[in-house]
């Protein structure tokens, strides 16, 4: 499924998933990670996240349709940590149809973050399963965990990217 032909998909998902891809595609490294470069990239403004600690920012979008949002979320560094990129679609609901949000289907997301420089590997659990995908480059690593996605019509689409070494 190609996100960008989805009928169902709502136009403000749509332009969030593409900026979100475009994004970590051209991401050089976790210098990128700063509340001004992700608010270009993501065509929004970062405010300071109340809900977290000093040097965190975040940005939650007005309803996108269908009750779906999206938070886009910083994390600042600190002596052992890098910085933190977190983008998540949101519905109160978490039985809701996942199909208006359906962005970033995990094969368009694998192929394109492994065109830009990405390596992908998976993460098995102690009896064998995959626990988790991770994309990695230069000092970045994105994980992708079963509980960041939804089966849409037989397509499995993310819905919660973050890095895992930033906080």
């Amino acid at each position: 499924m190609n996100a960008a032909a989805s009928p169902a998909l709502l136009p403000g998902a749509r332009d969030a998933g593409a900026r979100v891809l475009s994004f970590l595609s051209n991401a050089p490294s976790t210098a990128a990670f700063t509340p001004a470069g992700i608010g270009k990239a993501m065509d929004v403004t970062l405010g300071p996240d109340p809900n977290n600690e000093p040097g965190w920012a975040v940005y939650h979008s007005p309803d996108l349709g269908h009750g779906w949002t999206y938070w886009v979320q910083f994390a600042a560094g600190e002596a052992t940590l890098k910085p933190g990129f977190r983008f998540w679609f949101d519905h109160p609901d978490r039985a809701a149809d996942a199909a208006p949000v359906c962005a970033l289907p995990l094969d368009q997301l694998r192929t394109n973050l492994t065109a830009h420089g990405w390596i992908e590997r998976s993460v098995a659990s102690e009896i064998g399963s995959v626990l988790a995908i991770e994309f990695s480059k230069a000092d970045m690593v994105l994980a992708l965990s079963a509980r960041d996605g939804a089966d849409v019509h037989g397509t499995s689409c993310v819905l919660s990217l973050r890095t895992a070494d930033g906080r």
